[in-house]
């Protein structure tokens, strides 16, 4: 890497305010369980996980050593628990986001949502509190799929209703999907 792409790199992570560190801005850093240098090789890592643990340190006045033993030991608590690349699948394919809340007979509730979870247009599924409601987010490439999708839901034993939001515009994207 040359001196002048360095510099710039260094120069852009001052401008980058990392979304952990304005997550955890709030919290008395004494009850998380990690420092602030870890907090900082996690931003870089989360900004660009293919930067180098030579880079990180540069950035972060340490070796390389301080900042390859801290990850490892990020690893071994699960505090980090994979490394990827984010896939902007809009730039890929037309997707069309939804979001669905699907009430459901209670004693049937884990059931469908193991059925549903097993599904690859299902991103997320949560399950609601004091309801027997999942609420969950996919990702169709069309509305006739996503029509498959809610007539199967139709179908399914112990689903009492469901109703379905189309996502038209984002204001702030996922960024693991880009939609």
């Amino acid at each position: 890497m040359t001196e002048e792409n360095s510099s710039k790199k260094a120069e852009d992570s001052k401008n980058y305010e990392c979304d952990l560190s304005v997550r955890w801005g709030h919290i008395d850093p004494s009850i998380l369980p990690f420092d602030d240098l870890d907090k900082e090789i996690m931003c870089f890592l989360r900004y660009n996980a293919r930067m180098s643990n030579a880079e990180i340190a540069k950035m972060l006045n340490t070796s390389e050593a301080t900042v390859r033993r801290r990850i490892n030991e990020l690893v071994r608590r699960k505090i980090i628990t994979g490394f990827s690349a984010l896939v902007d699948l809009h730039a890929i394919e037309n997707s069309i986001k939804v979001c669905i809340r699907i009430d459901t007979e209670g004693d049937k509730l884990d059931s469908i949502a193991e059925s549903l979870a097993a599904n690859p247009n299902i991103l997320s599924l949560y399950r609601r509190r004091g309801q027997n409601q999942l609420l969950l987010q996919g990702l169709f490439l069309n509305l006739e799929t996503i029509q498959e999708f809610e007539d199967s839901l139709a179908r399914k034993d112990g689903i009492v209703k469901y109703d379905t939001m189309v996502v038209s515009k984002a204001f702030k994207k996922d960024p693991w999907v880009g939609i």
